[in-house]
């Protein structure tokens, strides 16, 4: 009887080890995914409004730490213009959530960065909300807590 016990548990035991280590896959492919569309954002808003259009959906708002925030077309217009950066940048303690067609990714970005003329913090935190859409991410969201210098 022991044994028939025992052999019903290891199974269910695997079983669990198996998912978890799905579900850590799962993490690690959504963190990567993430890191690929955070560098595909940042290297958009160097290039200028015209890279970074694609990159957003409609309900597309940003907010700063300065309290100034966009739409989409406001931002295509006004906002990612006022943005001048060099290439040489890094993001580091990434953490990303996904739910469904929703890839939710806190992170900090280090990149020499004026906004509007005045540089900000070099290091600052910031998140980035993306939505699939026709099979293809789209940001929908982004908060940037850099401070003016």
């Amino acid at each position: 009887m022991r044994r028939i016990v025992t052999r019903p548990l290891l199974s269910g035991f695997l079983a669990i080890r198996m998912l978890d280590s799905s579900t850590a896959l799962a993490a690690d492919n959504d963190t990567d995914t993430a890191r690929a569309l955070i560098s595909s954002f940042v290297e958009a808003v160097i290039a200028g409004p015209d890279k970074v259009a694609p990159l957003l959906a409609p309900e597309y708002q940003i907010m700063r730490s300065n309290g100034v925030g966009y739409d989409r077309a406001g931002y295509i217009g006004r906002g990612a213009g006022s943005v001048r950066a060099q290439r040489n940048y890094a993001y580091d303690d990434v953490v990303v959530t996904k739910a469904d067609d929703i890839l939710v990714v806190r992170y900090f970005l280090r990149i020499e960065e004026t906004i509007d003329g005045k540089a900000i913090t070099r290091r600052a935190p910031r998140l980035t909300v993306f939505r699939k859409i026709s099979n293809e991410w789209k940001i929908t969201a982004h908060s940037n807590f850099a401070q003016v210098e």
